[in-house]
């Protein structure tokens, strides 16, 4: 039996920097909790090790750290045996997902986007995230004694309202990034319906600093976590699923 059955176990998905890292860290101080983190190879190793080593840690609680390029797409075959290999020995199953993954360069108008920069963030943007959730998938309907599986698992990804083609359609050039995000917020939408047992959420906004909205002071990494870990912990499919919510639970339209 693994350490961690009765963990609750989080996948965090892009966790060296920003909302990825303030998430880990947040979660490393609850008790029962393992953490399962996805970084880049080299530098993003090297960077969520220490700042982990200066978060207090909670009892029986672990931290396991898989390596991977983001910038090109791995297949989900080859994910699926990566975890077979690293993961699997150590958990049985999946409680929460979240895919903090996101990457933007530059943020041009329309007719500037370069084709090549539209195919770059649709990788690491909208493909990464959802062949990561594939890969996942078998250890998030594992089979589990009636004392783990006390709530469903919950499917979260980190949005942007530059991703929002409704009445908040932002004035800023949303570059390749925003079509990207658009993009993932059409699987998540469809995974609402695809998955009738199952949460996911869209969570959104988390830009918004940024861009320094008029009369919106920037969020601290803090202050998001602290709303992004609100809205996991209270998340049903009644309240959240197939919703794309900012920070403060506040319903954006798609």
């Amino acid at each position: 039996m693994a350490s961690s059955d009765r963990n609750t176990v989080y996948v965090v998905l892009g966790a060296n920097k920003g909302i990825g890292l303030g998430l880990v860290q947040a979660l490393l101080v609850r008790p029962r909790t393992t953490i399962i983190a996805t970084v880049r190879p080299g530098a993003p190793v090297v960077s969520l090790s220490e700042a982990c080593l200066k978060t207090s840690q909670g009892e029986g609680t672990q931290l396991h750290t898989l390596a991977v390029n983001f910038s090109t797409t791995t297949e989900t075959s080859a994910l699926k045996t990566l975890l077979d290999h690293e993961i699997r020995p150590k958990v049985n199953h999946v409680d929460v997902f979240i895919s903090s993954i996101g990457h933007t360069d530059v943020m041009k108008p329309v007719l500037e986007t370069s084709p090549r920069a539209m195919r770059e963030h649709f990788e690491v943007n909208t493909i990464t995230p959802l062949t990561w959730l594939q890969a996942f998938w078998p250890l998030m309907g594992a089979p589990l004694d009636e004392a783990v599986a006390a709530a469903p698992t919950k499917i979260f990804f980190l949005s942007s309202s530059v991703g929002c083609i409704g009445e908040w359609m932002e004035p800023m050039p949303g570059g390749a990034y925003g079509p990207a995000k658009a993009a993932l917020n059409w699987v998540v939408r469809k995974l609402h319906f695809e998955l009738e047992n199952w949460v996911q959420t869209e969570m959104g906004d988390i830009a918004a600093k940024s861009w320094n909205y008029p009369g919106k002071p920037p969020l601290t990494v803090a202050q998001s976590v602290g709303g992004i870990l609100s809205l996991v912990d209270g998340a049903t499919r009644e309240n959240s699923s197939g919703k794309f919510l900012s920070y403060d639970g506040k319903e954006i339209p798609w």
